[in-house]
């Protein structure tokens, strides 16, 4: 997917504004920081915020779709350390289907200015605008695809009304489950060891 590349900060903002209700509260501070920081601090921000998302997303995904018990589920997630490629797989697993190409594409292209960015090699303004603006239309697809085949929006502030009043799994149940998914948690690795 091409994203058109505005001109300066105005035209990140103007897009940001445009954006949907949940995903212009989730990246709440982006204005602020277009405005008043350089585009180093907005872009940094902003991959907070996706990571955050990510990790919501599939802890949301076990909860929703697999009926995870939310203390075991959230240790789970917290404490599996998330790359990139890593959260394509886990993604596959718990919703049983491959993340679409197109937002694969999108993320791609932002995450490879993030990485100029925070490891301090150089990059263009131009570079990170069509970074903001690739991260804004990957929150908006991702929230769409989820919202749709699992009735929830990982890029999203209020997170309440997640699984309703259904059952949960015990915990022992939860924990295979979360491995079984393709999770690990580095605590119980490594009791295992000692």
């Amino acid at each position: 997917m091409s994203v058109v590349i505005p001109r300066d900060w105005r035209g990140v903002r103007n897009r940001y504004q445009s954006s949907p209700d949940r995903v212009r509260s989730y990246f709440s501070e982006i204005p602020s920081l277009l405005e008043n920081y350089s585009w180093e601090v907005s872009i940094a921000y902003a991959f907070l915020r996706l990571e955050q998302a990510h990790n919501y997303c599939l802890y949301a995904g076990v909860r929703r779709l697999h009926r995870a018990e939310a203390t075991v589920a959230s240790r789970f997630v917290d404490k599996h350390h998330l790359t990139r490629k890593g959260f394509q797989r886990l993604f596959k697993n718990v919703f049983g289907e491959a993340l679409p190409a197109i937002l694969v594409e999108l993320i791609k292209d932002a995450e490879k200015v993030r990485d100029k960015v925070i490891h301090g090699k150089s990059s263009t303004a131009s570079d990170h605008r069509k970074a903001l603006i690739s991260l804004l239309e990957y929150a908006i697809g991702l929230n769409k695809y989820i919202m749709d085949r699992a009735g929830f929006s990982p890029f999203v502030t209020d997170r309440r009304g997640l699984t309703g009043r259904g059952e949960a799994l015990d915990r022992s149940t939860t924990s295979w489950l979360m491995r079984g998914l393709g999770f690990n948690n580095k605590q119980d690795e490594e009791k295992e060891r000692a």
